[in-house]
């Protein structure tokens, strides 16, 4: 990504901000390796499965789905904002996190990037930008 060979992933094992050092370690502390991105996604979907069905109550598939898509729903990351769904689309929008393989350079998106929803709909395309409706939204 640009000029200086920063990589967007969605997580690498020298990000450190909000928490992400300790959440890290206890991994490190399991598996005996760093986290890599395949580990925090799995490890995020259980997390939003496991919130929506202990605020809901219900295992339901549909009540699961129809929580996560809805306004109430929001979860912590960390990666320094709450992470939600697009309803439209159902997809998740979390920030980006630029490495150069050694250290996180910057976390997207960047500052100054205003929007009416959330600033994670800078992120990809917005609503008015597609044509899926996938999920009803």
């Amino acid at each position: 990504m640009g000029s200086a060979g920063l990589i967007p992933v969605s997580w690498h094992d020298a990000h450190e901000a909000w928490g992400a050092t300790q959440f890290q370690r206890r991994f490190e502390r399991l598996t005996r390796r760093g986290m890599r991105e395949e580990d925090y996604q799995v490890w995020l979907a259980l997390r939003v499965v496991g919130e929506a069905v202990t605020r809901i109550g219900s295992a339901e598939p549909a009540a699961i789905r129809d929580y996560v898509l809805s306004e109430a729903f929001e979860i912590a990351a960390f990666k320094g904002q709450k992470l939600t769904f697009r309803p439209w689309n159902g997809q998740l929008r979390q920030p980006v996190l630029l490495t150069d393989r050694h250290v996180t350079v910057s976390v997207s998106p960047q500052d100054g990037y205003l929007h009416q929803i959330s600033p994670l709909d800078t992120l990809g395309r917005d609503r008015p930008e597609t044509a899926c409706r996938a999920f009803g939204g």
